[in-house]
């Protein structure tokens, strides 16, 4: 019963390969449009060489070789099982086959781990860091992956030796131990002390990483994630970031920037827009009697389209739900003119805010770095969390709404350096999303240049500035001048500033 079924998995499989060419393009890209990518560039299917196909009808004739086997060597033991039933005697001893079999899963076994170490290791054991940090992140790395394979080998051997030495046996009888002492210690006190070396070591390595970098040396550019794209401000001319917040985001100013004449421009949009709602909340009955009447005129026409659009219409302003939805948007626009007033109540808020700071800002959907200079992210979010992160500098962290988050790193690679050693001169770094986020999650990165500060400088003077001024704006320095006595919002603590742009 077991090959006839095995048989019939397998020609159901060929059956269906058959007949549904899962390689095909119009198999990818009706699966695309299933899931959802259909704008993906379709690329032709390679055609197979002699070379490959013969390799995949090897590989074919293993497998069904290999089933095979499976299936001779589980009738051999129903064969052998019946025998015994039948004369009283055991024929072949399933104790002796499973021990031999504990010593050739463990041979294979150790086979396997050492041709996916010698074939894949490249992709484990990292050593292609880019930033100053990632180097002894990799080494913290590989320590631990060294650790735990002395053990993973030393357990493994013994598990499967000792089911070969003490396979069951007639000329011996199984002793039972209730505990002992010295083996309860050995095996708790060895893995205690080299987790605490491993943790220590983390620990340590996490603090120079993150509480031990020179800030004040760095250049602060700020991260902004939205479902689902990247943007990055740099500070212009007058080397202040200047301050932002979520109440001042709007479609002409989608970083919430805290630019006058931008924030004028939507307490009017606002003001608008509520004075509209009101209007449409007044003329519902209105609205609801003129959408009678072009339905009938709809049904004359048999304009079938048409009736269905103004029938539901018609049902949702009955049913009450055009009217919250009015009532929502009025009270969720006058909520956000409320905290805007707030703002501009509390004086020393609005001082510190709108100090022209911002007129010169940068805004990019590049990442333009300095070799061998260290940098600050400052992480926002405009709508859910986001995973910020750059694989090749090491670098992850989450990016929250409603408040900042930043790390420090320093870029040791330029790009045209880590093209040159991967032999791939259209090779780029990218920062990722790496917390799923929505449907287009797959497609969120955003460009990473590393390059010389000569190059940095020529890319920051070709910039426009995103309000106020248009002339593009000088080189930003990372160190900052001591004499500047103007407060800088991008050099607060972060909780500082959130505190400031939040009351």
């Amino acid at each position: 019963m077991l090959a006839v079924g095995a048989f019939m998995l397998f020609a159901a499989f060929i059956a269906f390969n058959k007949v549904y060419d899962i390689a095909s393009p119009s198999t990818v890209v009706q699966s695309a449009a299933w899931f959802g990518v259909g704008d993906d560039k379709f690329e032709p299917v390679k055609v197979q060489t002699t070379e490959q196909t013969l390799s995949s009808n090897i590989n074919w004739s293993i497998a069904i070789f290999v089933l095979l086997v499976v299936l001779v060597i589980a009738n051999v033991f129903d064969i052998s099982g019946l025998a015994a039933r039948l004369s009283g005697k055991e024929n072949l001893s399933g104790n002796n086959v499973n021990k031999y079999i504990m010593i050739i899963f463990l041979i294979l076994g150790f086979i396997g781990v050492y041709w996916e170490f010698s074939h894949h290791g490249k992709y484990t054991l990292l050593r292609n860091s880019s930033s100053e940090h990632g180097v002894e992140y990799d080494s913290m790395f590989n320590v631990t992956l060294i650790l735990t394979m002395i053990v993973f080998v030393i357990t493994q051997a013994l598990l499967f030796w000792f089911s070969f030495k003490y396979a069951k046996s007639p000329n011996r009888k199984a002793v039972y131990h209730a505990h002992n002492n010295k083996l309860e210690v050995f095996w708790t006190l060895i893995p205690a002390i080299v987790l605490t070396f491993l943790v220590l070591k983390g620990h340590q390595t996490w603090r120079a990483i993150t509480y031990n970098a020179d800030k004040s040396k760095s250049q602060n550019i700020e991260i902004f994630a939205y479902q689902f794209g990247w943007k990055a401000r740099y500070a212009g001319a007058d080397k202040i970031l200047g301050a932002a917040d979520y109440k001042y985001i709007s479609g002409a100013n989608p970083l919430g920037i805290a630019v006058k004449s931008e924030v004028e421009k939507l307490k009017l949009e606002l003001d608008t827009a509520i004075m509209n709602d009101r209007k449409a909340l007044k003329d519902l009955n209105s609205s609801l009697s003129q959408l009678r009447i072009q339905l009938e005129l709809y049904k004359g026409l048999a304009d079938r389209t048409n009736v269905v659009i103004t029938d539901k219409e018609i049902a949702r302003i009955v049913s009450g739900e055009v009217k919250d939805e009015l009532e929502e948007s009025i009270r969720r626009k006058s909520k956000q003119l409320e905290r805007m007033k707030a703002i501009e109540d509390n004086k020393t808020v609005f001082a510190t805010m709108f100090n022209n700071a911002a007129d010169d800002d940068v805004i990019s959907t590049e990442i333009h770095l300095i070799e061998n200079r260290p940098v600050t992210f400052i992480f926002r979010s405009r709508d859910i969390i986001h995973s910020a992160f750059l694989p090749y500098f090491r670098v992850q962290m989450n990016v929250v709404p409603g408040m900042m988050t930043q790390f420090t790193f320093t870029p040791t690679k330029s790009t045209t350096k880590i093209r040159s050693e991967k032999n791939d001169n259209t090779f780029d770094y990218y920062l990722y999303c790496n917390k799923i986020c929505g449907t287009s999650h797959y497609n969120m990165k955003i460009k990473v240049i590393i390059e010389s500060e000569s190059a940095y400088n020529t890319w920051m003077q070709s910039q426009k500035t995103a309000f106020g001024k248009e002339a593009a704006p000088m080189a930003v320095p990372v160190s900052l001048p001591s004499d500047t006595t103007q407060m800088r919002l991008d050099s607060l603590p972060v909780n500082k500033l959130q505190r400031l742009t939040s009351r």
